[in-house]
C-alpha cells in the first residue's frame, strides 16, 4: 500500500522518538500508523523492537508475529520471531521457524543452534540429534556441533555417550579451549575434582587468559597447598576478563589479609581502578592497601574517589574522617564529615569529627551545636560519650564560658576514667587557662603512670610546670617529649622555645619558635613572639 506524507512523517516521529529513548510516543505513533493501515509490517517490527526492549514478551511476540505474516519472505522478521518463541519458551514454534529459514539457508549455523537448543529443552534427543548430523553433513565437522550433541545427550540423561562425544572431539579439534571448557564444567559439575583439576590446567595452558579457567585452576592449587602457583593464577584471573568484580575483590582481599604484603598488589588494585572507574569497591580496595602500606595521602585519594562513585557506603567514610582526623586534616575533614551527615543524619560519629575540627578552626558555635546534636547518637559507647563530652568543653573554653567548659570535662572524666585522651585535654585546658593548676598536674602524673614515655602527655606535663613557673623541671619533660631526632611535633617545638626563653637562652627559642611556625602551630601570638622576640601567652 502506498503511503501519504502524513503516513510518512508520522513513522518517522515515531522512529524518532525511538530513538530518543521516548518509548510511549514512539508507541503512540506507530499505532497510530497502524491505524490507516494494519498491515504495514515496519510498524508492526518497530513496536516489537520496543517491547522487547521493555522486556514485555508477549507484545514483542504479537507484532513480530504480525510483521512476519505480513511479509513472510523477510527472513529477519522471520528470524526474530523464531528466537522470540525460545524466549517465551515456546520450542515447537520455534522449531518449526527454524525449520523453515533452514531450508532457505541450510548453512546458517545461528538457525541450527537455535533449533538444537529448543531440542535439548524439549528433551527430544533423536530430533536434535538428526538436526546437528544434518549440520554436520552440511557445514562439516567443528567444535560447536559437537558440543551442542553433549548437551543434548546430557539433558537426556545419557551422560557416558555425551562425554565420549566431547573426548572424541577433543582428539579430534586439539586444543579447542570451548570443548575442554565444557568437560572441566561437566566434571565440576559432578564433583569429580580430580579429572576438572587436570582438565584445568590444560584449559588454561591453550587458553592463558581465561579468567574464570584461572580463579578455579588457582583456587583449587590453594586448597590443595600449591599455593605458589595458586597466587601467580589468582593474580592472573584479576587481569583476565570472565570473574565478576566481586569474584575479583574477594581475591584481593584475601591477598591484602597476608601477613607480608604481595609485591605484586598495587598494581594489581591500581588495574581494579582502571578497569572499574565507576565501580566504588574497585576504589575502596586501593584505600584498603594504601592505608594498609601507610601512604595515607593515596589511601583518601583512593576513599574519596569511592564515595564519590557511591556514598551510601558508611564504612568509606568512616575511613575518610578517622584519617583527616589523625592527621589533622581539619578544613578538609569539617567538609567531608558534614557530607557524610547528609547521607547518615544518625550516624554519631561524623558530628563527633565535625565538632573537633570546628573547634580547631575557631567555629566554636557550630561546634558546640554539633556535639550537642550529635551526643544525641551515641548510645552505649562510654569513651565516645566522654570525647564527644571533651570536645564540648573544648567550645565551651573557646566561647570563654570556663564554668560550663569545666562541667563538660568533669562529665566526660566521670564516663570514662581511664579515656587517656580526655585526660590529657583536660589537663592541658586546665593549665591553659590557668583554672586549677594543682588538679591539671595530679590528671598528668595519673595518665603517665600508665604510659610513662607517651611524648603528647610529656609535653603536657612539661607545660603544667611551666604554667607553674618551674622552668628547669618544664625544660626536662619537654627535651623527653621533644626525643632525639629533628623535631615534628609544632607544640614540642614551640614549648622547647618558650622555656628556653624563659631560661634566658633567647636565640635557642627562636630557632624553636621558628621551627613550630613551620610545622604549623595555630597559636596566634607564635608570631608576636617571633617579631617581638619575647615570650606572649598562647592563644587559640
Amino acid at each position: 500500500m502506498e503511503h501519504d506524507a502524513s503516513y510518512i512523517h508520522t513513522f518517522h516521529e515515531g522512529v524518532r522518538f525511538k530513538l530518543n529513548g521516548q518509548d510511549q510516543e514512539a508507541i503512540d505513533k506507530f499505532n497510530a500508523c497502524l491505524v490507516i493501515d494494519e498491515k504495514d509490517d515496519a510498524a508492526h517490527f518497530a513496536l516489537a523492537q520496543i517491547y522487547l526492549d521493555q522486556e514485555n514478551m508477549d507484545q514483542a511476540a504479537f507484532h513480530t508475529l504480525k510483521a512476519s505474516d505480513i511479509d513472510p519472505k523477510n527472513e529477519h522478521y522471520q528470524s526474530e520471531l523464531a528466537f522470540m518463541y525460545v524466549e517465551l519458551k515456546k520450542f515447537p514454534e520455534a522449531i518449526a521457524v527454524f525449520e523453515k529459514l533452514l531450508k532457505k539457508t541450510p548453512n546458517n549455523t545461528t538457525y541450527y543452534a537455535g533449533a538444537a537448543e529448543c531440542y535439548t529443552q524439549m528433551g527430544d534427543v533423536k530430533k536434535g540429534l538428526d538436526l546437528l548430523n544434518r549440520m554436520e553433513n552440511n557445514l562439516g565437522a567443528n567444535p560447536g556441533i559437537a558440543i551442542e550433541k553433549f548437551k543434548l545427550l546430557v539433558a537426556a540423561k545419557r551422560d557416558e555417550e555425551a562425554i565420549t562425544v566431547l573426548k572424541n572431539a577433543k582428539k579430534k579439534f586439539e586444543g579447542e579451549p570451548m570443548i575442554i571448557a565444557n568437560l572441566v564444567d561437566y566434571y565440576l559439575q559432578r564433583k569429580r575434582f580430580q579429572e576438572g583439576f587436570e582438565l584445568l590446567k590444560e584449559l588454561v595452558a591453550v587458553d592463558p587468559n581465561n579468567g574464570m579457567a584461572l580463579l578455579m585452576l588457582g583456587d583449587m592449587q590453594m586448597q590443595s597447598g600449591d599455593s605458589k602457583n595458586g597466587l601467580q593464577n589468582l593474580k592472573a584471573a584479576i587481569k583476565s576478563d570472565g570473574p565478576s568484580i566481586d569474584q575479583k575483590m574477594n581475591i584481593l582481599m584475601a591477598l591484602q589479609g597476608q601477613e607480608v604484603m604481595d609485591p605484586d598488589m598495587e598494581s594489581l588494585v591500581l588495574y581494579m581502578r582502571k578497569k572499574y572507574p565507576k565501580d566504588a569497591k574497585a576504589h575502596s580496595i586501593t584505600g584498603d592497601y594504601y592505608f594498609k602500606v601507610n601512604q595515607i595521602i593515596e589511601a583518601l585519594d583512593a576513599y574519596k574517589s569511592a564515595v564519590h562513585c557511591d556514598p551510601n557506603v558508611y564504612p568509606v567514610w568512616n575511613q575518610i574522617l578517622l584519617l583527616e582526623y589523625q592527621f589533622q586534616q581539619f578544613d578538609s575533614l569539617a567538609i567531608d564529615a558534614e557530607k557524610c551527615i547528609g547521607f547518615f543524619p544518625t550516624q554519631a560519629l561524623p558530628y563527633f569529627v565535625l565538632g573537633a575540627a570546628l573547634n580547631q578552626q575557631g567555629n566554636f558555635q557550630k561546634a558546640l551545636t554539633t556535639l550537642e546534636t550529635g551526643l544525641d547518637y551515641v548510645l552505649k559507647d562510654a569513651d565516645l560519650k566522654a570525647e564527644f563530652q571533651g570536645q564540648i568543653g573544648e567550645a565551651q573554653f573557646g566561647l570563654n564560658h570556663n564554668k560550663e567548659a569545666l562541667a563538660a570535662y568533669e562529665s566526660a572524666r566521670t564516663l570514662a576514667p581511664q579515656n587517656a585522651f580526655v585526660q590529657n585535654n583536660y589537663a592541658f585546658r586546665l593549665a591553659l587557662h590557668e583554672l586549677d593548676l594543682l588538679k591539671a598536674e595530679k590528671c598528668i602524673d595519673e595518665l603517665l603512670l600508665t604510659f610513662p614515655n607517651e611524648s603528647r602527655y610529656l609535653d603536657t606535663k612539661g607545660f603544667v610546670l611551666f604554667q607553674q613557673g618551674k622552668y628547669s623541671e618544664a625544660k626536662s619533660f619537654f627535651e623527653r617529649a621533644c626525643g632525639d631526632q629533628e623535631i615534628k611535633d609544632k607544640s614540642c617545638a614551640e614549648h622547647l622555645g618558650d622555656v628556653l626563653f624563659m631560661l634566658g637562652k633567647k636565640d635557642e627559642a627562636m630557632s624553636y619558635w621558628l621551627r613550630a611556625k613551620e610545622l604549623g602551630s595555630t597559636n596566634k601570638a607564635l608570631n608576636e613572639k617571633i617579631t617581638q622576640k619575647k615570650y606572649a601567652k598562647p592563644v587559640f
